[in-house]
């Protein structure tokens, strides 16, 4: 509840008026004007428009800095797309070597395989050359 009436009085106090604002009269229409309207002093009517134009300034300001931000943004998400494509890429060139390298263990695994022969008989005098298959009991 506190808290509640806090929030209340800072609101209230921001809404109210505590500076003269002079005299600002309705007039008619025919005393000069050609519709009815709000009559201010020539100082306020002053302080008005430079309070206005102030605020314009401000305006554009921000939004050349939320325009800069912006950029900025669109920047950094073409960044984050091109990093998400390039790790997708490095993912998938991953996935391709996993698959060769279990391709490659799975052979290798294997205790059967085709060897390739040569030696000397010495008695015979010969050099022989041969292709067989063979069984692997261990392996070093």
């Amino acid at each position: 509840m506190s808290a509640g009436l806090m929030i209340l009085t800072s609101l209230s106090a921001g809404t109210t008026c505590w500076g003269d604002t002079g005299k600002i009269e309705l007039r008619p229409k025919g005393y000069l004007l050609t519709d009815e309207a709000y009559v201010v002093p020539l100082a306020d009517g002053r302080d008005t428009v430079e309070m206005l134009e102030s605020q314009a300034a401000e305006i554009g300001a921000l939004r050349r800095y939320v325009s800069s931000q912006d950029r900025i943004v669109d920047t950094v998400s073409a960044d984050i797309a091109a990093l998400e494509a390039a790790r997708m890429r490095e993912r998938e060139a991953w996935s391709r070597s996993v698959e060769r390298l279990q391709k490659s263990n799975k052979r290798l695994r294997s205790p059967w395989s085709v060897g390739l022969f040569a030696g000397y008989d010495a008695i015979h005098q010969e050099a022989c050359v041969g292709v067989g298959l063979v069984f692997s009991f261990w392996r070093f």
